[in-house]
């Protein structure tokens, strides 16, 4: 151990085996998702295939974190339907983005920290 004082965990990250450090994790959303959506999901990925989920309007409300076996059974029912809504309750736009009418990608949320003075990743 270096001599360098260990930073402390924070109260979350205590007894959680699946919390990761946050600090310069690089966040993702949706290209559907503008600052006046509802709702804004942000999913950051680790190396060791963790993910991170936040809620992109409100991140200091805290952060989920899945294994990647977990993440996978997520996507896999994601893809199958299982979340769907059903149609009657969306508009015509929500239900072509729903049935993958639409194309959608992830891109950097605006809220990634600066790193060296530069642009955000």
């Amino acid at each position: 151990m270096s001599d360098e004082k260990k930073r402390e965990l924070p109260p979350e990250a205590m007894g959680n085996e699946k919390w990761h450090d946050t600090t310069d994790a690089v966040w993702m959303r949706s290209s559907l998702s503008s600052e006046d959506s509802e709702a804004i999901v942000e999913v950051a990925k680790f190396d060791d295939g963790f993910r991170a989920v936040r809620d992109g309007k409100n991140p200091e409300k805290g952060i989920l974190f899945f294994t990647p076996q977990e993440w996978e059974a997520f996507v896999l029912g994601a893809k199958d339907g299982e979340f769907d809504i059903p149609e009657e309750y969306l508009t015509e736009e929500e239900a072509r983005i729903q049935r993958g009418e639409v194309e959608v990608h992830a891109v950097p949320s605006p809220l990634n920290k600066k790193r060296d003075g530069g642009a955000a990743d």
